[in-house]
């Protein structure tokens, strides 16, 4: 029931779909569960109301559901304004804010504000350091204690100022595709978000970015549903706009090109979008690609132990999960697992 529901929250298929279909309450309740767990309670939610009334969930969960989506939008709108106000001093000072994931994703979905956000991620092109400088004359509590991003608190907002877009720390071929993310940032025509100073990246950025996030984080910890649904909204609302083949040469260059063709069958198959912009034979590896988006994720983001505890978990993480190097990823898990200390104690501040 979990995906009709989330194929009406998205807008790809219509309640008719899904009305049919009587659920127990023990089983609502699981959908709901499953619904939070993969931060989708409001998409979800978007689908249940459009269902007749005799098949909705009983009267004491649609309360709690409701009030939870309350929540949700409540602190969206709070992020957002609070987001718009930062790139607003920013702006004063002659500084694009380019929004990476986020709200740049949420105004793909029908209902921008149930697709939760975490921290802000930004791109300042090219003054990430004259940004951290503005947030801290602001008042700003701003940490520079990681190579790839600063960490900035503003006004209850937490905002990941990204000097690299992507992680590119010990390896050739990353700062190639960071090259390449950052000229299409340069070069292509950026659009407003509303009316803040804030910038969603062009859908050409957009195609190789969110993949790369998506697999960097399913290699290491594994990914949310939500990472799949956002997948799904862009090529259904932008993916005109992408040039497919050459997304193809330079994903497949760069180990990307089979993950994208997995969310993309998956997109197709259980979230009712219509077109698959890279058909390919992949059923068996997606399904065991969705099973362990279900079922399998590995949480890095305790903070219990610090940084190296977090590191050490990231190793284990990686050995039990060498399947997706091989079967996802297309690439040597020996490599890959020599390059995370060779890059640490050779490459701690990487340069393009």
């Amino acid at each position: 029931m979990l995906f009709p529901l989330l194929c009406i929250g998205l807008g790809t298929r219509n309640a008719a779909s899904a009305a049919s279909v009587r659920l127990p309450d023990a089983q609502w309740s699981e959908v709901y569960r499953l619904a939070a767990g993969q931060g989708l309670l409001a998409v979800v939610w978007d689908g249940v109301r459009q269902l007749p009334p005799e098949a909705q969930p009983p009267r004491e969960l649609r309360l709690r559901w409701a009030y939870n989506v309350e929540r949700i939008e409540r602190r969206y709108a709070q992020q957002r304004c609070r987001a718009a106000e930062l790139a607003g001093l920013f702006a004063d000072e002659g500084i694009r804010t380019v929004v990476l994931k986020g709200l740049a994703v949420s105004r793909l979905y029908p209902v921008p504000e149930h697709r939760p956000c975490g921290d802000l991620d930004c791109f300042l092109c090219g003054d990430y350091e004259r940004g951290n400088r503005v947030a801290e004359a602001s008042g700003a509590e701003v940490k520079r204690d990681f190579y790839k991003h600063s960490h900035i608190v503003f006004r209850g907002l937490t905002v990941e100022n990204h000097r690299f877009c992507t992680a590119v720390r010990g390896s050739r071929r990353a700062r190639e595709l960071e090259r390449l993310l950052q000229r299409l940032l340069a070069e292509l025509p950026l659009e407003t978000i509303d009316d803040t100073a804030l910038f969603a990246p062009p859908a050409e950025f957009n195609a190789l970015f969110l993949i790369r996030h998506a697999l960097s984080h399913f290699l290491t910890e594994g990914v949310s549903l939500r990472h799949l649904c956002d997948w799904a909204v862009f090529i259904e609302r932008e993916g005109a706009q992408v040039d497919w083949t050459a997304f193809r040469e330079v994903t497949a260059a760069h180990g990307l090109l089979r993950f994208a063709k997995i969310l993309s069958d998956l997109s197709v198959r259980y979230l009712g979008v219509a077109r698959n912009p890279l058909p390919a034979d992949v059923t068996a590896v997606s399904d065991r690609v969705l099973r362990s988006v279900l079922f399998e994720r590995r949480h890095l983001n305790d903070s219990a132990g610090g940084a190296w505890s977090k590191r050490l978990r990231l190793l284990g993480n990686v050995c039990r999960d060498r399947w997706k190097y091989r079967d996802v990823h297309e690439r040597s898990f020996l490599l890959e697992l020599a390059r995370f200390p060779l890059g640490y104690l050779f490459d701690r501040n990487p340069r393009l």
